[in-house]
């Protein structure tokens, strides 16, 4: 590697962003899977989802609403009552427990 490519940063370096190292510079965009399960709360399937791309630098989620009137569409996730956010912890669990990041997108 010459010394230029050793001084510039690639896209596979680490990043820090505000308190969060990031173990490369890809960020996945958010994407509506529409799979929530009854009560607008995140599925086994969407820990799966997340987790499987955890080597994403970091990892935005799908629209996720703050209040019942926030729902814009069928089978989107909810953040907004105790369910939602037990459900939301599980997929924020599988996906640390690979090494990623992952920050939600709210609406």
């Amino acid at each position: 590697m010459s010394d230029k490519q050793e001084q510039q940063p690639t896209l596979f370096s680490p990043v820090q962003v505000g308190p969060y190292t990031l173990r490369n510079r890809m960020v996945m965009a958010p994407m509506t899977r529409n799979r929530a399960g009854a009560g607008n709360v995140p599925s086994d399937l969407a820990a799966t989802y997340y987790a499987q791309r955890a080597s994403a630098g970091l990892i935005i989620t799908e629209g996720t609403q703050v209040s019942p009137q926030g729902v814009g569409y069928p089978g989107t996730p909810g953040i907004h009552d105790g369910p939602q956010v037990e459900g939301w912890r599980r997929v924020t669990d599988a996906v640390h427990a690979r090494g990623g990041r992952i920050f939600a997108q709210l609406w």
